[in-house]
């Protein structure tokens, strides 16, 4: 045993320098070993971790191990083509010739190289493998030795929480992905994803047929983050006043932003307001961009890489600028609109502060939109005590909330809520937060009468061709 463990360590070693990777993390190294012995693996694991290395060192370890360079394919479930683009084309650059990765759809010579056994790691969104009957019954003849579904909490959150709900999810073949274990029966199966609560955790491995498998998780509380909440003028005029403000005053300085809206028209409205009012500045345009489902794929490059040298300084984005997007350097995010859920705030605000820095989270919403959202956020909205705590409860135990509570909570950093009992003696405030003072706020926050709209009485008219209701892809 101690052999065969000193083997697998040597063959990590051989590919990890292959990679360009001086070493693994202890949980990646935990997902990399049940993938090598077969054995199912539900990993959640914080934005930025590297949680896909794991399953793309497999292929070469496992066939140096068995000597065999042909041994076995991985197929990858992902629900966002974005993601899959991304990762294909950085798994191909990176891999140095090791695997082969390419996504089922992009054209069909790749679908053909795909069917006859040429790519190794497959990536496919849930309705290419258990919705295309055709497909899947091509695919099934592949050697097929692992599977992962990556973001797995979207099996929940646009699958339905709820056996019961087909009619009414966004895309209901998630709620199916179980019978991809039966197409590759002695295939291990590995769940990735940033964030799950509880409740998403008990669906998902009920949905996925999960019963003996080891569960690895690094707590979604993320220290450096302060979360502050404003209820505000429905208005985009009278929500981003401020924020404008600074942008004139700051220019290229102004600390980089990401403005995350729930659907195009609100993009578009508040992009158009903010380089409209500050057409007189040189470069604006270059200051200021928007992402969404639409956005060029020469666009979405450009603004996906957000590097220290750029002149960028805010992305008014949907919900497609989120799931594997390496968002670098940028420590404030502000969510205008309510979530719908914990699960995609947390999505959304894991983009920031991932070298460690003092980062903001600041959700401006008001009380019409509170409609069609879940009570977590409901609580968060309206806790008079600490808010990081209210967040958090849907995904840790009483015990992980203790300890949250003994380290992270109670000082100036925390929450807005926090910061009015800190007595620290040396509160200091950032530009982002110190405006966020100074925004007007509405009392009505527990009203949730009217329209559910984001975009009620705005003057800065936004066209789109797509559907403008909402932006998941």
């Amino acid at each position: 045993m101690l052999r065969k463990m000193a083997d697998v360590d040597r063959e990590v070693e051989t590919v990890l320098k292959r990679f360009g990777i001086p070493c693994l993390k202890q949980e990646q190294r935990t997902i990399l070993n049940c993938l090598i012995q077969n054995r199912d693996c539900v990993a959640v694991l914080p934005t930025g971790f590297g949680k896909s290395l794991p399953f793309q060192l497999y292929l070469p370890v496992k066939r140096a191990l068995v000597g065999d360079n042909s041994y076995g394919k991985v197929i990858v479930c992902c629900p966002l083509v974005s993601l899959m683009q991304d990762q294909v084309n950085k798994l191909n650059l990176t891999s140095l010739g090791l695997v082969t990765a390419a996504f089922r759809g992009k054209d069909k010579e790749t679908d053909e190289l795909i069917e006859a056994g040429e790519v190794d790691i497959i990536y496919a969104s849930p309705e290419s493998l258990v919705g295309d009957s055709h497909w899947r019954s091509t695919i099934q003849r592949l050697n097929v030795t692992a599977i992962v579904v990556d973001e797995f909490h979207t099996i929940a959150t646009w699958g339905g929480l709820e056996a019961d709900e087909e009619g009414k999810v966004f895309r209901k073949w998630f709620r199916h992905l179980g019978e991809i274990r039966s197409l590759y029966p002695g295939a291990s199966l590995l769940a990735l994803s940033a964030t799950c609560t509880k409740t998403i955790k008990r669906r998902v491995t009920d949905v996925l047929g999960l019963k003996d498998y080891e569960f690895i998780t690094v707590s979604p509380n993320k220290t450096n983050i302060k979360y502050i909440v404003k209820n505000v003028d429905p208005q985009i005029e009278s929500s981003m006043i401020l924020i404008l403000d600074i942008i004139r005053q700051m220019k290229e300085n102004f600390p980089r932003t990401i403005i995350y809206c729930n659907s195009i028209r609100d993009v578009g409205q508040i992009y158009n307001f903010l380089v409209t009012e500050l057409s007189d500045m040189p470069k604006i345009e270059e200051l200021i961009e928007m992402y969404h489902s639409e956005t060029s794929e020469e666009k979405k490059k450009a603004i996906e890489n957000l590097t220290n040298d750029s002149l960028l300084r805010v992305v008014v984005a949907t919900s497609a600028l989120g799931m594997g997007v390496n968002v670098a350097t940028c420590h404030n995010v502000v969510r205008y609109g309510r979530p719908k859920s914990a699960v995609d705030f947390l999505q959304e605000t894991g983009r920031v502060g991932r070298d460690g820095q003092h980062s903001c989270a600041i959700l401006l919403f008001h009380g019409h939109q509170l409609r069609n959202v879940d009570q977590d956020i409901k609580d968060f909205l309206k806790s008079t005590e600490c808010r990081r705590l209210q967040l958090l409860k849907p995904f840790l135990s009483d015990e992980e909330l203790r300890s949250v509570q003994s380290t992270s909570t109670g000082q100036h950093v925390c929450c807005d809520v926090c910061e009015q009992i800190c007595s620290c003696q040396s509160c200091s405030l950032t530009v982002m937060e110190k405006a966020m003072k100074n925004l007007p706020f509405v009392d009505d926050i527990l009203e949730s009468s009217g329209s559910d709209s984001d975009s009620d009485t705005i003057s800065y008219e936004y066209d789109s061709g797509d559907d403008l209701n909402n932006d998941t892809n």
